[in-house]
């Protein structure tokens, strides 16, 4: 009997779902990420839709697009007591998310970003050193239960890291690996190759602030500057070059 009541709720959802703009999107993500994310040109509706994503800087005076997206309502969602979706860009499937009675989860999900456009949102001094390279975020899934303590791995790899406060000198590659059990998350950072070696670790207990902790060493002239950016976070380690990283700074 419940599952027959689910499945009647679910169809009533999706009937109204169905003649629902996509324009809610767009509302969804203001709402959910306090302004940080937007839809553009959303068309169609919840059930079929497409727009593109655009990021607002930290002071919420523009918003740079960057991601087509387009999505599709997973019927097979409903043999799992769940309602979802499949997103895609450019043709190219991105994941899919589901939410049901365990939660909410994200399967397969893959994205591609400019690291100005995913990072300029953030209000840390920071993320507005003009950063710029490439992102990729490889999740194959990620489950959050109704209360909140997600489990899953996922993967950051930024290509061609590099800052406009530097120009003409690039970074490198770099990995962040991440790990969620229960709620706790666990992430570490590995240089994959470069001229400015970055390697550390770190963890955020669920409820808790993030802490950080990692080594950085490459040409002294080159990271003179980088205490002056780093927002106190980064404090020199003894030789020239190398650079001690600690979040929160201390």
């Amino acid at each position: 009997m419940l599952r027959k009541l689910f499945l009647l709720a679910v169809l009533t959802v999706a009937l109204l779902i169905a003649g629902a703009p996509a324009s809610l999107v767009d509302g969804a993500l203001a709402r959910l990420t306090d302004g940080a994310l937007r839809l553009q040109q959303a068309d169609g509706s919840l059930w079929h839709g497409r727009g593109i994503l655009a990021s607002r800087d930290a002071g919420g005076r523009s918003l740079t697009p960057w991601l087509p997206l387009a999505w599709d309502f997973d019927t097979a969602a409903l043999a799992r007591l769940a309602v979802g979706w499949t997103f895609r860009s450019n043709g190219s499937p991105l994941g899919g998310i589901e939410a049901g009675v365990h939660g909410l989860a994200v399967a397969g999900l893959t994205l591609h970003a400019p690291a100005d456009a995913a990072l300029a949102s953030l209000p840390h001094p920071a993320a507005r050193a003009g950063w710029q390279g490439d992102l990729t975020l490889d999740a194959p899934r990620w489950q959050c239960p109704p209360d909140g303590r997600c489990s899953g791995e996922a993967r950051l790899l930024w290509r061609g890291a590099r800052s406009a406060l530097f120009p003409g000198r690039p970074f490198g590659d770099y990995e962040i690996h991440l790990t969620a059990r229960d709620g706790d998350l666990r992430f570490a950072l590995h240089t994959l190759a470069g001229a400015i070696v970055a390697n550390g670790h770190g963890e955020a207990p669920f409820g808790q602030p993030p802490r950080f902790d990692a080594s950085l060493r490459g040409d002294p002239e080159f990271l003179s500057r980088l205490p002056a950016i780093a927002g106190g976070a980064a404090r020199p380690a003894g030789r020239p070059g190398e650079f001690e990283i600690h979040w929160p700074p201390r």
